[in-house]
Order: structure tokens, then sequence, then C-alpha cells
């Protein structure tokens, strides 16, 4: 079984108990979005055309991220692998960001499981 993991480094605030690479500013959120695409079609061979069956957002705090910045990686992840149809594609979200209209735009992207972070209550 193939997957993608993509990290995405950005948090509201620095937790205590975090090890992970983290930045509490989106200042370059348009410059790790391209690398990220452009890393895609970079490693698009690496797995010899075998589909992907799990995509992870992992972070940090993917759940920062706008519904454009998911559709822009979900199209690139598209665009350069094979996904299965059914996929378990999973963000990590913070309980603080999760609205209705967020809910709807992640569903929209192709997000299909949330990984709910309650270790910052």
């Amino acid at each position: 079984m193939a997957g993608i993991y993509l990290h995405i480094p950005f948090c509201k605030q620095a937790c205590t108990y975090c090890n992970f690479h983290f930045s509490t500013s989106l200042h370059f959120k348009e410059e790790l979005l391209g690398a990220l695409c452009a890393e895609m079609k970079l490693q698009k061979d690496f797995l010899n055309g075998e589909v992907i069956s799990t995509i992870y957002f992992g972070g940090g705090t993917p759940s920062l991220l706008s519904a454009a910045d998911c559709r822009l990686l979900m199209q690139a992840l598209r665009e350069n692998f094979t996904i299965e149809p059914g996929a378990e594609i999973t963000l990590e979200a913070n309980p603080d960001d999760i609205t209705a209209g967020k809910l709807t735009d992640w569903k929209a992207a192709g997000i299909n499981r949330l990984s709910i972070g309650i270790q910052s209550f």
C-alpha cells in the first residue's frame, strides 16, 4: 500500500510538547505550497506508478490552510500520482479551526477524514 504524507508546518502558536518543525508565521505559505507542488512533480515516478491508497496532511496544523490551498495540493497530487478511488485522505485539524464552511470546503477538495487534535484542550 502506497501513501503520501505532506507536512504543513504552520501553527497558530507554539505548543511546549511539540518536537516537529513548525512556524507560527504564514509568511512563507505560498512558497511552501509551490515547493510541495514542485516536489510532487519531481517525485512522480518514485513509486513506479503504484496506486496511492492514503494521503495524510500532517503538521503543524494543516487546518490553517485555506480551501484554495487544499484544492491546489489535491490537484497537484492528482496530476502527479494515481490515487485509488475511495483513498483515505486525512487532514489534521485543531477543533477551533473547524467550521461548517471549512468542512464543506475540505470535502469538496477531496478530504474525507479528519484527525482532530485534542492535545491542545
